[in-house]
């Protein structure tokens, strides 16, 4: 298995730019999507004053499924490029959770438990597993 692109990630200007990219120092990582989205496909359409002077004109066509609030898409921008440091929080969590095990083995709190198996979960998902 790959391993995924070496952190820093970075929203361009932390979300706020309109193309609502995310970059690692070398390369993009992701572009977020905003406003309406679908399928794009070419399409042609006559254009001019009168039916001497129509030229053939070439433009894209979309057919839109959905649309993704600006505001949400600069969130999900944020939250992706917050992704390997978030996963290397998780790590670490799980590295020190022995020493909130209680001397049986198990966890002193009944939701920490809880909390253990989300964030290795998490980890899981984000490698693959």
């Amino acid at each position: 298995m790959s391993q995924h692109t070496k952190g820093p990630w970075r929203a361009c200007n932390d979300g706020e730019c309109r193309c609502l990219t995310v970059s690692a120092p070398d390369q993009p990582i992701a572009k977020v999507i905003s406003d309406k989205w679908g399928d794009d496909y070419p399409a042609l359409r006559l254009v001019g004053p009168s039916s001497l002077e129509q030229k053939v004109e070439a433009y894209m066509e979309q057919i839109t499924y959905g649309e993704i609030d600006p505001e949400e898409a600069k969130a999900n921008a944020r939250l992706i490029a917050a992704a390997p440091d978030l996963l290397e929080a998780c790590k670490a969590a799980i590295a020190n959770s022995e020493k909130t095990l209680a001397e049986d083995g198990g966890f002193r709190q009944p939701e920490a438990q809880h909390v253990f198996d989300m964030v290795s979960a998490a980890i899981a998902k984000a490698e693959g597993k």
